[in-house]
Parts: C-alpha cells; structure tokens; sequence
C-alpha cells in the first residue's frame, strides 16, 4: 500500500515538473525572436555604423574596402558570410583569403589577407568588356557587373590584374563583387563586413585625387597602375615588400581550346591572302590562279571565325560583341575579321589586284587587332614584341604554306619559290621562340620567367613535340625541293605538321600566360 502511493506521489511531482517546464517554455523567445526584436530596434545595425559612411560620396569621392590585416586571422566568415548572402552558386566566390610573407626587422612573419574587388578608378574590366556588360555607378564608384549584358567572353578575366572576375559555368556568365551596394544604399553594412568578428573589414569614402597609381595592392601583383585601385591595407607591418605564400607556385592557366583553332585559322587566312596579294603586284602568279588559293583561305577564315563562337557562355548573344568598339580591343578584333571575311569574298568572287589587296591589307590589321587583345591584358608573356611576333609568324608562315601547297597541286611554278620560304621561316620562327624560352628560364629577373619555368617544368612534352615536329619538316622540305618527288603530297604533308606545330604553340600561349592574381585567389 505504501508502495502504491509512493509511485502515486512520484507521478504527481513528474506531472506538475512537466507542467511547469511547458508553461516556462511558451515565455522563451527563440534566437530568431531575439534577432528580430533587436534588429527592430536597428540595434544590430547600429553596431556596424562606424564601419560603413553615414553618407554617399560627394562629388569627385566613391566607396572602397579598408582591411586591416593585423586584425584578419583568416577565418573565412567574410568568404561564407558573401556566399550565403548573395545566394552564391557551389564552387563560387568573390572574396578570397590568402597569405602573404615577408621580413620585420630581419625576422619572418606571415599575415592572412582578404581580398575582393577593388572597385577601381579606372577599372579594367570595364574598358576591356566587349558588350559593355560592366557599369562604374557614378555617384558611389561601385564597379557593377551587368548579368543580363554578359555573354561570357572572359575577356574581363584575362583584364583583370588581381583575377576578380569569376566564370560561372552553370550560368555562361562572369560574376563578381559589387560591394553589396542593395545593403549598403539600405544603410547596412555589406556582408563580408558584418561578417568579420574582428572587424578587419570597412568600407570607406575616399578621394579620387588621393588614389595613388599603384594602389596598396600587394604581395607581388605587378603594376596596375592603369587601373588605380582603391582598395587600402593597414598593418603594422612592411606589407610593401611582402609577397604572396603561392607567388612560386606554377600553375596552368586555362586553355581556351576555341580560341586556340581561331588564332591560328585566322592568322592561316589572313596571311594566304596576304602572299597570294603580293605574289600577284609581284607577277609571281596570274589573277586567275589566285581563285582557288583565295577561297581555300577564306573557308579556312570562315571556320576560325566560327570556332571563336564556342568560346562564349552565351553564343546566341554574339551579335552584341561589336557594342564596346570604342574602349575594348575585342570588339575591334570581332569588327576587323567582319571586314575581313567580306573582302575575302569580294577577292573570290571578283578577283583582281584590287580587292586581293584590299583582303591582304584588311587580313594583316584583324591580325593586329588579334595582337593588341593580348598586349592589351599587361601580362609579361604576352607583351608586345613576343605576341606579334608569334602572331605575324604564324600568318606569314602558314600564309606561304597554303599558298604553296594549292600552288603545287595546281602545278604552278609559284610553288618552287613558296617551299623555301616556308623551309626558312619555319626555322626562323622555331629558332626566335627557344631562344626566349631559354633566356627566360635562365634570367630570374625576366618579365616571363615564371611563364618559361612553366613550360620547361609543366609542359616539356609540348616543347619536345614542337622540336619534334621542326626535325621532321627539316628533313622533308630538302628532300622535295632537291628530288622534285611527290612535291605536292610532300609538302602538303609539311603544312600539315606545321599546322600541328602551330597549335600546340598557341595551345600552351594560353597555359603558359601565368595570369596575375591576388595571393590565394
């Protein structure tokens, strides 16, 4: 009986303990309850008012990112916090930790860096953009990117000295950073911001007339001078000469495989049209045998021209490509190849000295429109003197070779002259690259050297192809022009190595360019 009502009253206190615990938990608020009720009383964005301006710019003004590096310990909640709440895709982001070295007072230190857009003055990308896909807001200075105008060219990457812009292949687009502007006109601050716990990141308004030249950009990136970067790093330490942890670090950089068969195709074209012009104001060859020669190059142009189409994310929105002629090189060199095509066909159609110089003429400026796209970017690999010398050799070299070769199908006497000079200048071309490889490599202080070490250390079996290739045109060429046997077939049979040849060059042109880039990114 005592037993009884012993588990009677035990039952009595769990109850009454259930009672009470349940009335208790209707009185709590839940965490999002507590976040509400205090960011209705603006008390959580009042915690970030001294990291963001109370006010927009004035005139002659604009936003940039402060980062005090002594205070970011590389915990990546800005790189998660911008993610989130920009509703990034996987794989995606627009801010990045790296790490950067150096000495202090002849002792070692290292420092974690944040990093983004820098909103520059004169932004790159912007002037680089070939359907004007990129906006600099006027009164905040906030370099936009522009999605619906995109057709992903990434041409805007390959401008880009610190690597900024990202290609989202899901999407065919580029995105990047735009500073959170939609928050920050709310007066909140942008994500990366808030989500700092040591506060290592602030928005700022500063003068364009204060914006140095080179920027505080560190650790390593090479002038960028002509972009004016506004973003500023504090520390208490000698950032100025620090570099960054993976400046050594060789790295492939992408392919761009349609873009490889364009520049060759069209340089192909362009220089067949080129030789067969002259080799007519020469009296080498008639106008009549200069037909087949000219619509054998402008086929060949056509299908370049058409590969380029696959590079884009959006190739139904190639039409737009000529919008940005007045500032980007790509859209000269789209405008340049469409004047080319249409004299290339006028010389097929009509041919005459006229219109065959017309297309030589028009075929070597698209060729330099091809060069200045590259030149344009200010990477040490492709500098002026390297770009177009590979590019007008390669128009030159394949510009006799195809000539020659439907010359010596065709029986012509041109072909006897065209074989040589292809001999010659294949040599000339082969021997002026490995001598500059070979300075490169050697020369620590060379503007490409990393770009050598990548292709003695990462890409020795193209080099050994492309040797290869050079013994076996070497033997086969004297061997057609001193025995006069199967001279056609021969020599088609070297063009069509040396086309090879020429790929497997523009191929590693690509890999080997070793793009800029911050530290981490």
């Amino acid at each position: 009986m005592i037993s009884v009502l012993s588990d009677l009253s035990d039952q009595s206190d769990s109850s009454d303990l259930l009672r009470k615990v349940l009335k208790e938990q209707q009185t709590l608020r839940t965490p999002v309850a507590l976040f509400s009720e205090e960011y209705d009383t603006r008390s959580i964005r009042d915690r970030f008012t001294h990291l963001i301006p109370l006010s927009k710019p004035n005139p002659g003004e604009q936003y940039a990112f402060q980062v005090n590096l002594d205070a970011c310990t590389g915990c990546k909640a800005c790189v998660a916090a911008c993610h989130s709440l920009n509703g990034l895709d996987d794989n995606e982001a627009w801010r990045d930790v790296g790490l950067i070295t150096g000495l202090r007072k002849q002792q070692p230190y290292h420092q974690t860096v944040t990093t983004a857009c820098h909103h520059c003055e004169d932004p790159a990308c912007s002037n680089g953009c070939p359907v004007l896909a990129y906006d600099k807001d006027p009164i905040t200075g906030i370099v936009r990117h522009l999605d619906d105008q995109c057709i992903g060219c990434s041409y805007c990457i390959l401008k880009c000295p610190y690597d900024v812009p990202k290609f989202n292949l899901k999407r065919g687009i580029v995105r990047k950073c735009d500073m959170c502007q939609g928050r920050l006109a709310e007066g909140e601050a942008p994500a990366c911001v808030q989500a700092c716990p040591n506060e290592a990141i602030k928005i700022q308004v500063v003068k364009l007339s204060d914006v140095p030249d080179r920027g505080q950009i560190i650790a390593g990136a090479f002038d960028s001078s002509y972009t004016r970067p506004t973003t500023t790093y504090v520390s208490t330490k000698a950032i100025a000469e620090a570099k960054a942890a993976d400046a050594g670090l060789l790295r492939l950089d992408h392919a761009h495989p349609p873009l490889t068969w364009m520049l060759v195709l069209t340089q192909m074209s362009a220089g067949t049209f080129f030789v067969t012009a002259l080799a007519v104001l020469r009296g080498f060859v008639s106008i009549e045998a200069t037909r087949l020669t000219s619509l054998t190059a402008l086929i060949v142009g056509i299908v370049g021209i058409a590969l380029s189409v696959l590079h884009l994310g959006q190739p139904l929105k190639a039409w737009r490509a000529f919008l940005g002629w007045r500032k980007s090189w790509l859209s000269r060199e789209i405008i340049a190849f469409g004047l080319f095509a249409k004299l290339g066909a006028l010389a097929v159609v009509f041919p005459s000295k006229l219109t065959l110089g017309l297309a030589g003429i028009a075929g070597v400026l698209a060729v330099y429109t091809s060069v200045m796209v590259y030149v344009d970017t200010r990477r040490p690999f492709w500098s002026m003197k390297l770009v177009s010398g590979k590019f007008f050799g390669t128009m030159v070299l394949l510009g006799v070779a195809i000539s020659g070769v439907v010359w010596a199908w065709m029986g012509h006497s041109a072909a006897q002259i065209a074989i040589p000079t292809a001999l010659v200048l294949r040599w000339c071309v082969s021997l002026f690259e490995m001598r500059e490889i070979r300075n490169a490599r050697r020369d620590a202080s060379s503007a490409w050297h990393m770009s050598a070490r990548i292709l003695t250390e990462k890409l020795p079996h193209l080099l050994r192809a492309r040797k290869i290739m050079l013994a076996m045109v070497g033997i086969i060429l004297p061997t057609v022009i001193f025995t006069q046997f199967y001279v056609a077939a021969i020599f088609t049979l070297s063009v069509a190595i040396t086309l090879g040849s020429q790929l497997i060059e523009r191929h590693y042109f690509f890999t080997a360019a070793c793009g800029p880039k911050m530290p981490g990114n």
